[in-house]
């Protein structure tokens, strides 16, 4: 019988495993909520929504008075001024992205480009950032972005793509970084309060995700310094593995991204005892390696393999060992 199970848990496996793309692409740091930035690009005598006035090109109606009087300057936002006469030439046109939005109060965001950090920006008290970089070759970009609180906790990198074309000012605005997540302890015992916290901008909803067997939401608000915090009653926590995330929704209605996903056990069990997240052999991944392990104390007892806490190692086990899956 014990021969049987291992092929099939070998099949199912090879099964699932040749879907895994798909699977971590809807990993449960991220899944479940939906997040946007506003792109705009100024030069392109288009009138983009939400972030421009006019554009220059006259072809974009009546202008705002703060604007150029005949639309003919890059003046997006009302930011422009009109050229001026004379002179041996025109000058080169200039090809820059502005990345702005929101982190955390006076928090220090790094910001890269294809992967190499740029420049590191200070938010200010009221968690807004911005940030210009001229550009010398159009193309296509990958900007990045992350941020750490007051007390050192970093936040998950924030990533956008975009063509930029040359002599235009690209703004990808609306930028909302996830809030950091600190749990007070990994370990806790059944009915015990856990406390959860982390840093965003001021005032902000937060919706605190607990991934169980069904997942279970909860709703706070940061302070105005953007200071947040939960006390979790794991009363109807089931004994086991459990995660939990965050995001934030600031007074303007802005929605960021989850933050992390952070692990932890409620139970008898000492934390040295319990394998967090499948991680069987502590080595920061849940792979083969901790698929062995859990065959070889298949229909056995092991506080680190029994996930749920069941006194065996079985197939609510090997679920739980898939959800967490990293390859």
């Amino acid at each position: 019988m014990k021969k049987w199970l291992y092929i099939i848990l070998i099949v199912f496996t090879a099964s699932v495993l040749g879907f895994s793309v798909f699977i971590l692409k809807s990993s449960p740091a991220q899944a479940g909520v939906s997040v946007s930035v506003t792109v705009s690009i100024c030069g392109n005598s288009t009138i983009d929504s939400g972030a421009e006035q006019c554009d220059n090109g006259g072809s974009n109606g009546a202008c705002p008075a703060t604007c150029s009087a005949s639309c003919t300057t890059n003046s997006c936002g009302g930011s422009g001024s009109p050229g001026g006469g004379g002179g041996g030439g025109s000058a080169a046109p200039t090809t820059k992205v502005v990345l702005q939005g929101k982190a955390y109060p006076l928090a220090p965001i790094a910001v890269l480009i294809d992967g190499k950090t740029s420049a590191v920006i200070k938010a200010d008290s009221g968690a807004n950032f911005k940030i210009e970089f001229p550009i010398v070759n159009s193309g296509i970009y990958t900007f990045s972005l992350w941020a750490e609180d007051k007390e050192g906790r970093r936040s998950i990198t924030l990533s956008f793509t975009v063509t930029i074309g040359y002599g235009m000012t690209t703004t990808i605005s609306n930028i909302f970084l996830p809030p950091t997540i600190e749990l007070e302890k990994f370990n806790v015992l059944p009915g015990e309060l856990l406390d959860i916290s982390g840093q965003t901008s001021p005032e902000s909803e937060m919706t605190i995700s607990v991934q169980s067997p069904q997942e279970i939401t909860q709703k706070t608000r940061a302070s105005g310094l953007g200071d947040w915090q939960y006390s979790l009653n794991t009363v109807d926590l089931e004994e086991g593995s459990h995660a939990t995330r965050v995001n934030a929704k600031d007074p303007s209605g802005l929605v960021s991204a989850f933050s992390k996903v952070l692990g932890f056990y409620v139970g008898k069990y000492s934390a040295s005892q319990v394998c967090l997240q499948a991680d069987f052999n502590k080595d920061g991944k849940t792979s083969l390696i901790d698929f062995s392990i859990m065959l070889f104390w298949w229909g056995k007892s092991n506080p680190c393999v029994d996930q749920n806490q069941d006194g065996v190692v079985n197939l609510p086990d090997f679920s739980i060992l898939m959800y967490y899956w990293t390859g």
